[in-house]
């Protein structure tokens, strides 16, 4: 599971992770050094520095956590703190880093955005700075090698590198498509909700952010717009972060995956935008209200591309080309009126075609299909495996009717422990054999138990063909509470759909 969640962030190329507030855990870091992914690794802190016996704890543990860590490739950043610390505590641990670590090829820092004179008195002492929503009109107009704002100085960016480690912390859940699809017709904001966003909004905003520091990246021969080494937003995946969630829809899902690791449309976004190589992806479906009662259904389509041009097709014929992409990737097709058939998008250098892709228009809903993901060597019998199950309501062709919310229900024989998934929005929606698609499709989980056998998991709604799958536990020795092999491990990026 830890390597399914590596797998998902490189297959959107991303490639550095910070670990907020405490040390990762081993299995997640040994995880993401396999899969090629530079880590930032605090050992812990209170939000704030501290004194006495309790700046010598972070000592301990962050000595501790250096000797633990400092055979791992890829961690390359020890974080002194998620604030800033004094000087005098700044140079105890880079001399800890330099007496526990004095070969690996790794510095000692801290995250901090405050512009005072503690965090300036640290420049000459930290040997990488973080930085929190650093990227801004103010660092552009900053005069004068020690000018600062929000951490960012010319003289620093001289001295070491500096790394965005907590940006666009905005918040989006992934079940709402836009303002044009059922069944939300978009997200309306409650009384305890900061943000107000579709998935198809939240993933435009977030394009624009990180563009603004792509033009700011480190390689600009511009001195003014040469500043980031590093960028990281706020969670890859959704989570319920300190408790924040209660009674707000949007609390901590500034993840580019849901909690179950489905995608957003950021996620798709991120894996365009982060390529090497050409790539596109429109945002959202091609599946909106028809009929004698619906209106005709008029909206911006948007297409994400790294290539020179893209142009836009209904049902085969051109609704124009963009070549003039806003933020760098984000090509604008306004007034696109809604035809049952096909939308595609076709990217372009040049005169030559790059890359493309087609979106169908899904007929009514026939049946449930349930798709498995398990580890390399199946499902193992030790008590802590896990199968994910994905649940997809299709039509007659097989495709995926992407505005089907309603409830699926489940049932659940043989030797496991259903886990089941989760609704955004819907309270006490975990661990119920009951559980409602998302933009057509959700995920559920079962655990294994340690005796070996036939799992049969049955999916059913009135009106749909209903959807079955068995999965086979395999027998593993376990001798005194100890398994005798090692957990299979992932290779490569996942795949994604």
């Amino acid at each position: 599971m830890h390597d399914y969640t590596a797998s998902l962030m490189r297959a959107c190329h991303g490639n550095y992770m910070r670990w907020m507030h405490i040390s990762p855990q081993k299995v997640d870091a040994d995880s993401f050094a396999r899969f090629g992914i530079v880590q930032t690794c605090p050992a812990g802190d209170k939000e704030r520095d501290v004194t006495g016996r309790q700046w010598h704890q972070r000592i301990e543990v962050m000595r501790n956590t250096i000797i633990y860590f400092r055979n791992n490739p890829s961690i390359l950043f020890w974080e002194a703190g998620n604030t800033v610390v004094t000087v005098e505590h700044m140079q105890q641990m880079v001399d800890l880093r330099k007496l526990w670590d004095p070969d690996g090829g790794r510095v000692m820092g801290s995250r901090g955005n405050g512009d005072d004179a503690a965090n300036t008195a640290i420049t000459p002492t930290a040997e990488y700075y973080g930085v929190m929503i650093g990227q801004a009109p103010q660092t552009d107009a900053l005069t004068g090698p020690k000018a600062m704002f929000r951490a960012y100085s010319a003289e620093r960016r001289d001295r070491a590198p500096i790394i965005e480690t907590e940006d666009f912390r905005d918040e989006g859940a992934r079940r709402f498509w836009d303002d044009f699809s059922p069944p939300y017709y978009g997200f309306k904001k409650g009384a305890n909700d900061t943000y107000q966003y579709t998935s198809e909004s939240f993933a435009l905003a977030g394009i624009k952010r990180y563009w603004e520091y792509w033009e700011n990246r480190i390689s600009n021969t511009d001195a003014a717009h040469s500043k980031w080494s590093g960028y990281c937003s706020i969670y890859f995946t959704d989570e319920d972060a300190d408790g924040r969630q209660d009674s707000s829809e949007v609390a901590r899902v500034s993840g580019k995956l849901d909690a179950m690791r489905l995608p957003k449309e950021i996620y798709f976004a991120h894996r365009v935008i982060q390529s090497e190589q050409p790539d596109l992806h429109i945002l959202g479906h091609w599946s909106y209200p028809t009929g004698p009662d619906a209106k005709p259904t008029v909206k911006a389509i948007y297409v994400i591309a790294n290539t020179d041009s893209v142009e836009l097709f209904v049902n085969g014929k051109s609704a124009g080309v963009n070549s003039k992409p806003d933020s760098g990737w984000i090509f604008a097709f306004p007034n696109i009126t809604f035809a049952p058939g096909s939308l595609k998008a076709i990217g372009k250098k040049g005169a030559r075609v790059e890359a493309q892709q087609e979106l169908t228009t899904a007929g009514a809903p026939e049946a449930i299909r349930l798709t498995p993901i398990l580890g390399p060597n199946g499902l193992q019998a030790d008590g802590e495996d896990v199968a994910l199950i994905d649940f997809e309501v299709i039509d007659a062709k097989g495709q995926r009717c992407p505005t089907d919310d309603a409830r699926v229900n489940f049932t659940c024989d043989g030797p496991a422990i259903w886990r089941g998934g989760y609704n955004s929005g819907k309270l006490d929606s975990t661990n119920n054999l009951y559980l409602n698609t998302e933009l057509g499709i959700n995920r559920v989980a079962v655990r294994s138990m340690p005796t070996a056998g036939t799992i049969t998991v049955t999916a059913k709604r009135d009106g749909l063909k209903p959807a079955q799958v068995q999965l086979v536990s395999k027998p593993v020795t376990v001798i005194d509470g100890i398994r005798t092999f090692v957990p299979p491990k992932l290779q490569g990026p996942a795949e994604i759909q």
